[in-house]
């Protein structure tokens, strides 16, 4: 009888009503908690959380058993959840971890070995195939850009040319370029 006067209490927002529940049972569901967490301070954490959700939910909350079972439920549902949740984090960090040495292995395969110098040779490759691929104008003004390393006003004035002009041909040149390599790019 004096629990169930201690839940309608409660539901009315009897703030000492909350607090003798919370005296009663906080250091119990804390050593119950540690049992599943193994960490003081989180513990104590869930079961402030069960607390709380108590609290705000005073007013709606039905409890059939006993307001202790009640709170043990609910600690030991939070524990099972964080426990689940370490489970998914291990194992999210077990794939990181995996990602992590193959992206550290092939690094290191690729400045170690030759790999590096295959890549720079097929990039090559490419580009100079890309390259021959372009307009003649184009690829005449790409190469007295690039090659030549000529500005844009020496290459105006050499083929008689805007400026302008000389922007054009170098963008749609190295527009070209960037799709040709577009599987060497990273995206951002």
């Amino acid at each position: 009888m004096e629990e169930e006067e201690l839940l309608n209490r409660l539901k009315k927002g009897n703030g000492k009503a909350f607090e003798e529940i919370f005296r009663n049972y906080f250091i119990h569901l804390h050593e119950y908690a540690c049992f599943y967490t193994e960490s003081y301070q989180l513990s104590e954490d869930i079961v402030h959380d069960v607390f709380f959700k108590l609290w705000e939910s005073r007013e709606t909350i039905n409890i059939h058993t006993s307001i202790k079972s009640y709170l043990y439920r609910s600690v030991h549902n939070q524990c099972i959840q964080y426990l689940r949740h370490q489970k998914v984090t291990r194992e999210h960090n077990k794939i990181q971890q995996a990602k992590l040495e193959e992206a550290l292995l092939l690094n290191r395969l690729y400045f170690e070995t030759g790999l590096k110098k295959l890549f720079e040779k097929e990039i090559d490759e490419l580009v100079s195939e890309t390259i021959s691929k372009l307009p003649e104008k184009t690829r005449e003004i790409y190469i007295l850009s690039r090659k030549k390393n000529l500005t844009n006003k020496d290459i105006a004035g050499q083929l008689s040319i805007t400026e302008k002009a000389v922007e054009y041909h170098i963008t749609k040149a190295l527009a070209s370029i960037r799709l040709a390599l577009k599987d060497y790019l990273t995206s951002k």
